[in-house]
């Protein structure tokens, strides 16, 4: 005999709910837990099929002020070593480079910055092999790649210091965008192909004959559907725990700063070093930053007060000594979901009960550019029962259950 659970692991302030007197109930055939770039996409992705039904997705908070997207930095690259990563970003590239045309919609043209103006992965930590071997892997699946010397970065790029580069690869068709536009342009075009959003937070949920049958929202309202998705970036770990799942997904706090030069500048692509710096050009500066690997994971918003002067501009000043003089503007903090396996997305169907579960979580920092394929994707998977355009098997929550990572290699 089956029996019904219900499963709360929310703290008691966010049971308060269970007070009100609210109690509306919406079926719906597919629900989307998470409004960012990645629930967005699947929504778009699953409308414009005409085939999806009815699909709704719930956001907690419709301004983002909390979420990745808008703090993210907007890169599209194709240098990775895994074959499913370049072909999700070779995907998510030809994607966005038409953007403004696909997504427009008949009251809102989108517009998303598109930038390409390439990637320059550095070798300054002795690290070159594997550089070498990733990039024979990114030139069989077809990316426009090379490997520059001293004497080409310099020619290319006069104002990097090259003294202690071992070698870089360079990917003049990658690019970057502007996040947040591209996240209100999923959002727009897939209300026009009648998407619903609604604005509440989940709270519980109630697992029965194997299935997610009820979702519970903070408002009281109650969501009844066929299949859910959890797309909620690094809020996933804490909403699958509801049914008894522990995803090894966890916030990640990152600060990042928009800086002026003192000097006028070369065209960069976008820089990566293998000792952590990361940046690009914004406007008339420039964004970006090194990571601070004692920062613990989890949830956190405080500046720092010195980490800019004593980590940051002493790290850009030595990639490019113009940097010697330049101006710090602003700093930020976000925070991306970190999938502490193997760094890499889970992206599938939940394996073991509830079945009508679907992830797409964990994506490590690469959401933005991995978002229409992730959409693309889901899509397939709900409908069709199978990948059709990219293979992410290997991506599947199987992997999670079975603890076996599979990684990316190189700058990540």
């Amino acid at each position: 005999m089956f029996k019904r659970r219900r499963i709360r692991k929310w703290p008691n302030d966010k049971l308060q709910w269970r007070r009100r007197n609210i109690s509306v109930s919406m079926k719906n055939n597919i629900t989307i837990i998470g409004g960012g770039i990645i629930g967005t996409s699947i929504a778009y992705h699953l409308a414009r099929t005409g085939k999806a039904g009815d699909v709704m997705v719930v956001e907690r908070d419709r301004t983002y002020e909390e979420a990745a997207t808008p703090r993210g930095s907007g890169g599209i690259r194709q240098l990775f070593s895994l074959p499913e990563n370049i072909a999700m970003a070779q995907f998510g590239l030809n994607f966005y480079k038409n953007f403004d045309t696909i997504m427009s919609t008949s009251t809102q043209p989108a517009s998303i910055s598109f930038k390409k103006q390439g990637y320059l992965f550095v070798s300054d930590g002795g690290n070159a092999k594997t550089m070498v071997e990733n990039l024979e892997q990114q030139q069989k699946a077809g990316v426009n790649a090379e490997i520059l010397d001293c004497r080409s970065i310099s020619k290319l790029f006069p104002s990097i210091n090259c003294k202690d580069i071992n070698l870089a690869v360079y990917s003049p068709d990658d690019a970057w965008i502007d996040a947040y536009s591209a996240l209100q342009g999923f959002r727009a075009k897939s209300k026009e192909l009648g998407v619903t959003f609604l604005e509440d937070e989940i709270v519980a949920g109630d697992v029965y004959k194997g299935k997610i049958s009820t979702l519970h929202c903070l408002s009281g309202q109650t969501l009844h559907q066929d299949i859910v998705v959890l797309a909620a970036g690094a809020w996933s770990k804490q909403i699958a725990s509801f049914f008894d799942i522990c995803l090894p997904v966890d916030p990640m706090s990152r600060e990042s700063y928009f800086f002026r030069c003192g000097e006028e500048l070369e065209a960069l692509p976008f820089i990566k070093t293998e000792t952590d710096l990361a940046f690009r050009p914004e406007g008339d500066g420039y964004t970006g930053g090194v990571p601070d690997w004692s920062v613990n994971a989890g949830w956190n918003w405080e500046l720092s007060n010195d980490y800019f002067e004593h980590t940051v501009w002493p790290a850009l000043a030595n990639r490019v000594p113009a940097m010697e003089v330049i101006k710090l503007e602003r700093s930020w903090r976000g925070h991306y979901a970190r999938n502490s396996l193997d760094f890499n997305a889970i992206l599938g169907q939940w394996i073991e009960n509830p079945k009508n579960l679907f992830i797409a979580a964990g994506f490590s920092g690469h959401g933005i550019m991995h978002a229409p394929a992730t959409g693309q994707a889901i899509s397939e998977l709900i409908l069709t029962n199978r990948f059709q355009t990219v293979d992410l098997t290997r991506f599947g929550p199987g992997r999670i259950l079975e603890k076996k990572p599979y990684r990316e290699s190189g700058i990540i």
